[in-house]
């Protein structure tokens, strides 16, 4: 099981050659509603059309999206918490990615921004 991160969804949707191999594979692929927050959000600031719209949120019905829940909210601020402890600086969202992920049992995440992840206990990291 693999979590995809922003970068490679953003990557994916501008078609990048890199992310087919994954997305193509029989690995159950899941992303999380944080994950899909930040695309939506950076569609809105380039004034998407309606239309390209529709065509990102078909790509997010062939990929299971993970729910920010209880336990991912308690796991997210462990992680806050620890990485704040050993005087590491991690965004919020990168926090909650992670805890809604490690939650679930999901310990890989396939991104870019690996400095990102490495630093949170319980990840590995797979660049692409």
């Amino acid at each position: 099981m693999k979590l995809l991160d922003t970068t490679f969804l953003i990557d994916l949707l501008r078609g990048k050659k890199e992310t087919f191999k994954i997305i193509n594979s029989k690995e159950p692929l899941f992303t999380t509603k944080i994950n899909m927050y930040e695309v939506i959000k950076g569609l809105f600031l380039k004034n998407i059309t309606k239309a390209k719209l529709v065509e990102v949120m078909d790509i997010f019905d062939n990929i299971r999206v993970l729910p920010f829940d209880d336990n991912a909210l308690i796991k997210s601020a462990e992680i806050y918490s620890d990485l704040t402890k050993r005087g590491l600086e991690v965004h919020d969202l990168d926090c909650i990615t992670a805890g809604i992920m490690l939650s679930k049992g999901i310990n890989e995440i396939v991104t870019r921004n690996a400095k990102h992840f490495k630093k949170i206990k319980g990840i590995t990291v797979e660049n692409y």
